[in-house]
């Protein structure tokens, strides 16, 4: 099995116990072993200048990735990394949420991907059907970080004016506690979620918000943040609401307030689950494989020579100036 060396974990939290088998995988955190390993993977949070591995060792059939899930909006202002230490060729493979990494490492995690794709016909929508009586929740944490997150708190605001009713939830209002409280039943009363990411336009940026929070309850993802036409290439078509096919908060809102009165135009927006097409089927294959298994797998497969002169330009320079 090949040895993938993690230069430390995300923010100093636990990650995979010592030893931890992926696929024809091993996992270590062991620094002594550089020599033994083939990959060496390093979150953006993981890295100092004073201990470059470069200083221990390196191999010329060795493989250093670099792995971020967060937005370059957060890593910019509220992670406070600086992205440079990982520039100067230092970097060969990029694993992040976008389909253009070397390593594409979505938030959607295979054994939630094959409970939101497989499994929930008709008799699922009937049910989830029945228990539709609220209107939109939102649950946010990140307030003003970001020029993203004032942004879409603005959105709301827009929203809730416009005559859209929103359930609100998390650290921005003070009762983060109360949502954990929720009931399952009562998390599915609700038709709609605000996936409202902390960055407008990130490429692929499709979080929890879109998974979790929304699909995952059968609630419908009412979108914004990334691109209309990026998200059709992660998930179907009539999945969800995009922000951006109005032309207005208030039109938006008053489009869902149609759909709260017309449960017939509502549930089109479970017929990807009740009677998939083959383009429907095959977003399922995009989450077949974890971050770490497709890590594994490339590894193993297809170790392509490269080399990413600036992660930084990766980042930031291939990103839309709201990202």
């Amino acid at each position: 099995k090949r040895l993938i060396l993690s230069w430390g974990t995300p923010w100093d939290m636990p990650w995979y116990p010592e030893g931890h088998i992926v696929g024809d995988c091993v996992i270590t955190y062991k620094k002594e072993r550089i020599r033994e390993a083939g990959s060496v993977l390093f979150h953006y949070t993981a890295l100092d200048k004073e201990e470059m591995p470069w200083k221990h060792y390196r191999a010329p059939d060795q493989y250093f990735v670099f792995w971020s899930l967060e937005s370059p909006a957060f890593i910019q202002n509220g992670g406070n990394r600086d992205m440079k230490k990982f520039d100067g060729g230092f970097i060969n493979w990029t694993m992040t949420y976008r389909l253009d990494a070397d390593i594409f490492a979505p938030f959607l995690q295979p054994s939630e991907a094959n409970r939101i794709f497989f499994g929930r016909g008709k008799s699922y929508v009937d049910q989830i059907m029945r228990k539709k009586n609220k209107m939109a929740l939102w649950n946010v944490n990140n307030c003003n970080i970001s020029t993203g997150s004032v942004k879409r708190m603005k959105y709301v605001n827009s929203l809730i004016k416009a005559g859209l009713s929103v359930s609100q939830f998390g650290h921005c209002f003070g009762n983060q506690a109360e949502n954990s409280k929720l009931h399952p039943d009562e998390m599915e009363s609700y038709k709609f979620y605000l996936a409202f990411e902390n960055a407008k336009d990130c490429r692929y940026y499709v979080t929890e918000k879109f998974w979790r929070s929304s699909l995952h309850y059968g609630r419908v993802p009412v979108v914004w943040g990334t691109s209309r036409s990026d998200l059709s290439k992660l998930a179907p078509r009539w999945s969800f609401i995009h922000t951006d096919d109005f032309r207005s908060p208030s039109d938006l809102a008053e489009y869902l307030l149609y759909l709260d009165k017309n449960d017939s135009a509502y549930r089109e927006y479970f017929s990807w689950m009740e009677n998939p097409t083959e383009s429907d089927k095959k977003f399922a294959s995009l989450y077949q494989r974890s971050r770490e298994e497709a890590l594994c797998h490339k590894l193993q497969s297809d170790p392509q020579s490269k080399v990413i002169e600036s992660v930084s330009k990766y980042l930031f320079m291939s990103e839309s100036s709201t990202c």
